[in-house]
């Protein structure tokens, strides 16, 4: 399954592509029936992944000798059907760009990953966090802070159901965590992946970068990798129409955003645009260093421990016999990208309910099996 990860991988250089994976010349029949056939499977893929209680699926492969963009299901139960081109909420998956943001400001020389996050934050505030005054930046990125997170308390979540209009401040987010739960360790003595690290992420690299983060967002991610359609839900306008996200049968388009809209969650974005993010990421359009790329890859010990390999903002993953990097989101967004292959792989199911995990996990193996030249399993694997 694609969750299950692979130690010891070691990415050198500038991601550089072997000469194993360069496309050989064939024939431009040959060329044209693999990649019709391909295609055929990965819509095989996306037809069927799009059963109860999954509304929608999108899908959008790019690499060498390899374009797919597609989409199956509805944009809501009941209406229209979903187009490629719809946005959709990323959720967890704005963790990488929050973490590429974080490096931005590193290279710019605003930001220092291992400073305490008190030369950024208010220390009235650093005070009230247990251990405080030890955690870095770097260790809110990696996880490795054991700050209590607030999206893992069952009366923050059923909280959330019961408010849907409810405008969460940053703060208040923090201030759930502080009063609900204790550190779950010392700062760097081991992993736990939190939410509320990445809420206090988004107000250092706010102080650091010295405006909104919104404009920081635009400014060193979006507008250089023309990320035209994505967009900070809450405090930006919208871009385009978004897909609705489904959390069981309630449908979740018009909860208010902002309990999941600062560091960790809250992009709007498009499958296109998520592919260029991942190949400007790897490609070497976003940093100007790849020693910057590599440090963000470079799992920490803790995380390779806890079985769970994750660097700053970004998990490392086996798949299909790769070694993969990406994300996910609670809203069923993805992102994906095999170094070797120069292979990047994005979309959503718009189903959150624990029930569609098992198909999301599954889909995304075999979409990626697919766009590796590979058989999936089950009724898609014959060409």
């Amino acid at each position: 399954m694609l969750g299950v990860v692979l130690a010891g991988v070691v990415l050198g250089g500038g991601l550089a592509v072997p000469a194993h994976a360069r496309t050989a010349h064939v024939p431009a029949t040959a060329a044209r029936s693999a990649t019709d056939a391909t295609d055929e499977q990965l819509r095989c893929l996306l037809d069927g992944v799009v059963t109860p209680p999954v509304p929608g699926a999108i899908l959008t492969v790019t690499g060498p000798g390899r374009a797919f963009d597609g989409a199956a299901g509805v944009y809501e139960l009941g209406g229209r059907a979903l187009r490629s081109s719809d946005a959709f909420r990323t959720a967890s998956v704005t963790k990488t760009m929050t973490a590429a943001l974080a490096l931005r400001l590193t290279e710019r020389g605003d930001l220092r990953l291992d400073a305490p996050i008190s030369e950024y934050l208010d220390r009235k505030l650093v005070a009230r966090i247990p251990y405080g005054s030890r955690i870095t930046v770097r260790q809110l990125l990696d996880h490795t802070a054991g700050l209590y997170d607030y999206v893992g308390d069952e009366k923050w979540f059923q909280y959330v159901l019961d408010h849907p209009d409810k405008t969460w401040k940053p703060m208040e987010l923090v201030d759930w965590a502080l009063r609900s739960g204790k550190p779950y360790f010392a700062p760097g003595k081991g992993y736990h992946y939190s939410d509320t690290g990445y809420v206090l992420a988004g107000m250092v690299i706010e102080r650091a970068g010295r405006e909104p983060l919104h404009r920081l967002y635009r400014s060193l991610l979006l507008q250089p990798l023309k990320m035209d359609r994505t967009y900070l839900e809450w405090w930006e306008p919208h871009r385009g129409p978004r897909a609705h996200n489904y959390l069981g049968e309630r449908d979740t388009y018009d909860y208010n955003p902002t309990f999941d809209t600062f560091g960790g969650g809250g992009l709007v974005s498009t499958g296109a645009d998520l592919n260029r993010f991942m190949r400007g990421l790897f490609e070497g359009r976003l940093f100007k260093s790849p020693a910057t790329l590599r440090t963000m890859l470079r799992s920490t010990p803790q995380s390779v421990k806890a079985g769970s390999p994750y660097g700053l903002g970004i998990a490392r993953l086996t798949a299909t016999g790769e070694a993969v990097y990406g994300h996910s989101g609670f809203f069923g967004a993805f992102q994906i990208y095999v170094p070797d292959k120069r292979l990047a792989m994005t979309g959503t199911l718009t189903q959150s309910e624990t029930v569609s995990k098992k198909q999301n996990s599954e889909f995304i193996e075999n979409a990626l099996r697919v766009s590796l030249g590979q058989a999936p399993t089950g009724p898609c694997g014959s060409r």
